[in-house]
């Protein structure tokens, strides 16, 4: 768990984020699962290309109802 903490730690203080002692060893003990579950994120290779759900496409389209 140290160097979880020691991640931890060093994840933070780069995004600015303070921690007291209690929060960083909270977030150490669950830091390899959450560590792992956004690794498998990107292990689906046939999902490399794939436009995100998430992505705006701002171009406007025009569609007539069926009346």
């Amino acid at each position: 768990m140290n160097e979880s903490f020691d991640t931890v730690r060093t994840l933070l203080n780069a995004a600015g984020l303070p921690a007291n002692a209690a929060e960083m060893a909270g977030l150490a003990t669950t830091y390899l699962a959450y560590r792992a579950a956004i690794d498998a994120l990107y292990a689906v290779l046939e999902a490399r290309y794939v436009d995100p759900a998430t992505r705006f496409h701002a171009a406007a389209r025009v569609e007539e109802w069926g009346r």
